[in-house]
């Protein structure tokens, strides 16, 4: 038997390629989406489904020994369920043997920027179509940024966002019902958007164009960028080192235990802005001060966890990446929980008192950790009158533990 996993464009009929209308018209049954159905269908035995499980078993009840055409929106290649969907058919036993082909078509991206008379060539992709994903971070980074939706609701809740993190000037251009004959494209700013009360339709693409993106963060956040309280921070110098010991992804999970002010947090979130994290602090002045923090750096991919470290971890996903900053007197269960969560996580510590070093020391040789410890000690340049002296901070030990 023949599969075709067929590309069928944006949805208008005659942007489908002409090996994928050759295979429709051979096929015995198609298996789509209820409107690429429709618009395809050409009275042929037509199943509305869309989710790669369930077309595997119709295959198997209905379409062994025939030819069966699936088509699919857009790209295969582009935020598709085709890639899912050949994986489970080629390894499927009862479907050994068969002919299973992808045929590519025009994404709502190209037929978009084509029609806009914009290269999509330098363009970050996005897709919040039933994933989660740091929309802001991207567009925070990048100039531009073309993202698909699930439904118009979730345009307007990142124009909230960017309203809300001080982005206003973000050019957006929505576009409704990409090659339909009821297509409408938008231009418009968030805070507008916001105001004319729009919600654009649910087939609905946005492309976000900031022209003061930064790009990714590369160094280290000087201490005075940051928004700061009576609550102690980590100096800009063992934060640089920490986060370098950290290791991180660019999707790693973060604990950030004792967060403080966010500095940690903020950072993490910038340099690991596929990823997620955690901030968990019990002190309400740091909570204030994490939320204003992380407002002033759109970090939209922190979450904010007031509560006491280990108890605190029990609704979030494991992490794969763990910073304790201060540990409340349970160090001993907060490093139990985070291995039990996740065996392989890698927690980098700041301790500043030789009890805690002690207790840490005896806790490494009972659970038979691996570690690295080192040794930091800062002094900055003030002012004394005429002279220049050097200040000293309080020496700290960055300790990298795993199992």
């Amino acid at each position: 038997m023949k599969i075709s996993l067929i590309g069928a464009g944006p949805g208008k009929e005659t942007l489908i390629s002409l090996e994928g209308d050759k295979l429709i018209k051979e096929a015995d049954i198609l298996i789509g989406a209820d409107r690429i159905i429709k618009t395809f269908g050409a009275g042929k035995p037509g199943f509305n489904i869309v989710r790669a499980e369930d077309i595997v078993d119709k295959i198997k009840n209905t379409g062994i020994g025939k030819n069966v055409a699936v088509l699919l929106t857009g790209d295969p290649g582009f935020y598709s369920s085709a890639k899912k969907l050949f994986k489970l058919l080629d390894s499927d036993e009862a479907l050994k043997g068969s002919e299973i082909n992808v045929v590519p078509g025009i994404s709502s991206l190209q037929y978009f920027l084509e029609n806009m008379h914009l290269s999509w060539e330098n363009v970050v992709l996005k897709s919040l179509h039933g994933r989660k994903g740091n929309l802001i971070g991207s567009i925070r980074d990048n100039p531009k940024v073309f993202s698909l939706f699930g439904n118009g609701e979730e345009i307007r809740e990142t124009a909230e966002k960017l309203h809300y993190y001080g982005m206003d000037q973000v050019k957006i251009i929505i576009g409704e019902r990409l090659s339909y004959p009821d297509e409408n494209i938008i231009f418009t700013l968030p805070k507008r958007l916001l105001d004319e009360g729009t919600v654009p339709d649910k087939l609905s693409a946005a492309l976000f164009i900031n022209e003061n993106a930064g790009g990714p963060l590369s160094g280290s956040i000087e201490d005075s960028e940051f928004i700061r309280g009576d609550v102690p921070m980590t100096k800009e110098e063992i934060r640089t080192l920490s986060l370098s010991k950290l290791c991180l992804k660019k999707d790693s999970v973060v604990y950030d235990i004792g967060a403080g002010t966010g500095s940690v947090s903020v950072e993490a979130a910038l340099k690991a802005a596929e990823g997620e994290v955690y901030a968990i602090e019990k002190r309400d002045a740091a909570i204030e001060l994490i939320n204003k923090n992380r407002r002033k750096f759109a970090a939209d991919n922190i979450h904010i966890v007031q509560g006491m470290a280990p108890e605190a971890f029990s609704e979030l996903p494991p992490p794969d990446r763990a910073f304790i900053g201060g540990s409340g007197g349970k160090l001993d269960s907060i490093l139990e929980a985070l291995f039990l969560r996740n065996p392989e996580v890698r927690i980098v510590m700041n301790i500043v008192s030789l009890d805690t070093l002690g207790e840490l020391n005896s806790i490494i040789k009972g659970k038979g950790l691996r570690s690295s410890v080192t040794l930091i000690s800062i002094s900055r340049a003030e002012e004394a009158g005429e002279h220049s002296i050097m200040k000293g901070f309080n020496p700290v030990y960055v300790v990298t533990l795993s199992k």
